[in-house]
């Protein structure tokens, strides 16, 4: 069974990182640069049990290299995983 408070306060510790990367000098933050410092993080629904879910992981036997554009139109290559 589930422990339903420590679910909800691991996602608020994953919004918490995910803030702060965010709002970081970090090349790969979504917010541009200039923006950065007035970034506050992002709005979150209110974590709830109803919706959470877990699945299992299949690998790939064959670990291909795709490549994927990003809404900038810029190329990226990615792992194709599982």
């Amino acid at each position: 069974m589930i422990d339903i408070d420590k679910w909800k306060a691991d996602l608020e510790i994953a919004y918490k990182a995910k803030d702060e990367f965010f709002g970081s000098d970090h090349p790969q933050s979504p917010i541009p640069l200039i923006e950065r410092q007035k970034f506050k993080g992002l709005a979150y629904y209110p974590p709830d049990p109803k919706y959470r879910f877990e699945l299992d992981l299949y690998d790939h036997k064959e670990k291909k290299r795709l490549k994927v554009r990003d809404r900038k139109g810029e190329e990226r290559e990615l792992i194709r995983w599982g």
